[in-house]
């Protein structure tokens, strides 16, 4: 009888901790005034600080798996980015991933976070770049994945190939419909002001097409830790990413196989495990012959 008792609870429990309505959490959802903006954050967890930046036209749902599986060992801080999700818009300034990246400082300031880990998926690893190029010193490591330090125009995006499809009874649709789904409708259902729907996916849109706009010099002088993620099928061509990797001068890299630019919906078990054998790990510089000599 206890047997079955103790199965029951545990079963309650995990299926209570699966149904937490992360990016939508009433309970724990917090705004804070940092300029021009209302930013709209939740916590998550004990520990060091650990900040999730989300992709373009989302919000910090779209993190809510890393969300449950990071916070078992650090105090996770998701963070709806200016104009999207839960955080407000405003026409005082222009949406870049630069202003967002001052954003994010002025919100660890209110909050008081001197430093923090960072992970940032899409458009939120862009910030990060942004935010490491102005403030080092807030950031202790960084995970960006299908991040680009180029905007769209620039030729880093990867032409949608017309000429097949793949078959639409392969497993990938059905693991992410529901994600994508909710994705796809983050706006209608989060917007802090719905009359400015229309105007806000254009901001980002443009954003999105014109920057970031980071050179090479500026890359190079990142003293900064950063494991450079992105599927193997990703959006933006695989040798941006490469170069990526290549021009920071304290960077990792792991592509994910078989995966495209939502890895983490694709293979989340396999994204997560790396991003927390990462951050655990103190950086150090590889010499590649170091076995040889």
């Amino acid at each position: 009888m206890k047997k079955f008792l103790v199965i029951g609870v545990l079963f309650l429990s995990q299926s209570l901790f699966a149904q937490i309505p992360y990016g939508s959490n009433p309970k724990v959802g917090k705004r804070v005034q940092v300029g021009d903006i209302s930013m709209y954050y939740e916590i998550y967890g004990k520990g060091e600080p650990l900040i999730l930046l989300h992709g373009g036209y989302g919000s910090s749902e779209m993190m809510g798996g890393m969300i449950e599986a990071f916070s078992k060992k650090y105090q996770v801080i998701a963070v709806d980015s200016r104009s999207q999700g839960r955080t407000t818009d405003s026409d005082e300034k222009e949406l870049t991933y630069a202003q967002m990246a001052l954003d994010v400082n002025g919100f660890m300031d209110k909050l008081q976070i001197k430093k923090a880990k960072f992970v940032g998926w899409s458009d939120g690893g862009d910030i990060a770049l942004e935010l490491a190029l102005i403030h080092p010193e807030k950031i202790t490591k960084a995970v960006i994945m299908g991040a680009n330090f180029l905007g769209e125009s620039k030729g880093v995006f990867l032409g949608v190939d017309t000429t097949w499809k793949m078959n639409t009874t392969d497993p990938l649709f059905a693991k992410t419909k529901i994600e994508m789904a909710k994705y796809f409708s983050t706006y209608e259902r989060m917007a802090a002001d719905k009359t400015k729907i229309a105007s806000a996916k254009k901001k980002a849109a443009d954003n999105a097409f014109n920057n970031p706009n980071i050179t090479i010099t500026q890359l190079n002088a990142i003293e900064v830790p950063f494991l450079v993620m992105a599927g193997d099928h990703d959006i933006f061509k695989l040798e941006h990413t490469i170069a990526l990797y290549q021009n920071l001068p304290q960077a990792s890299l792991y592509i994910v196989p078989d995966a495209t630019h939502i890895s983490p919906f694709e293979e989340p078990e396999l994204v997560h495990s790396e991003i927390l054998r990462y951050l655990a790990k103190p950086y150090r510089k590889l010499d590649a012959f170091y076995f040889w000599k």
